[in-house]
């Protein structure tokens, strides 16, 4: 399974850096925040548990052409976790989270450009808290002693860049990222999957 995985992330990375390298000279540095919510929950052998909603936002950078590929990195402040109906209570991990994804556009050039994007994403926690019911959110002081702090993932979704001034668009994404992780250091593999919408604007320079 790992030696799956591994491949995978090759032959992506791979891809994303011979397009990188295939750019033209004609090309484009964009730049612009943006904010989201995403829905998490765990799976493989995390047991019954349900999405739980989140918050997301940060700064994302693109390098691309008038053409049909690019490249985006993003760097991100992401809530995770998932939701224990039969306990009424919701565990949410923070995570500083980069994806790196190669975008592929339906066209060139023009006013709305729809794209598809995949990469490889990476996670790393800086904090987990609970709640139960109604009561307030505790935080978790030795969070590193029960949980991993490096999460790796595939994400993957599609793009609708609408431009609304010179150089300027207005991005929505709407993406998936399963973990490939184990992020608990309990007996048994734990991952996460979310999916995550944003909207943001993109600078051009």
């Amino acid at each position: 399974m790992k030696n799956r995985v591994t491949k995978t992330f090759i032959v992506i990375t791979l891809l994303i850096y011979t397009g990188f390298s295939a750019l033209a000279q004609s090309k484009t540095w964009s730049l612009g925040p943006e904010v989201g919510v995403s829905f998490s929950n765990y799976g493989t052998d995390a047991g019954s548990n349900d999405l739980k909603a989140g918050a997301i936002g940060g700064l994302f950078l693109t390098y691309s052409i008038e053409n049909t590929f690019g490249v985006t990195a993003k760097l991100l402040y992401a809530q995770k976790g998932a939701s224990f109906p039969s306990s009424n209570t919701k565990q949410t991990l923070n995570y500083i989270e980069v994806p790196i994804i190669g975008r592929f556009f339906v066209n060139k050039v023009g006013k709305f450009r729809p794209n598809v994007f995949v990469g490889p994403s990476f996670g790393f926690l800086t904090g987990v808290s609970n709640k139960v019911g109604s009561e307030n959110r505790v935080t978790l002081d030795n969070y590193t002693n029960t949980f991993n702090t490096f999460d790796m993932g595939l994400t993957g979704g599609v793009g609708l860049n609408f431009l609304i001034a010179s150089e300027t668009y207005l991005i929505v994404d709407a993406r998936y990222t399963h973990g490939f992780s184990d992020i608990t250091k309990a007996a048994g593999v734990v991952n996460n999957n979310s999916l995550v919408v944003t909207a943001g604007i993109s600078f051009g320079f």
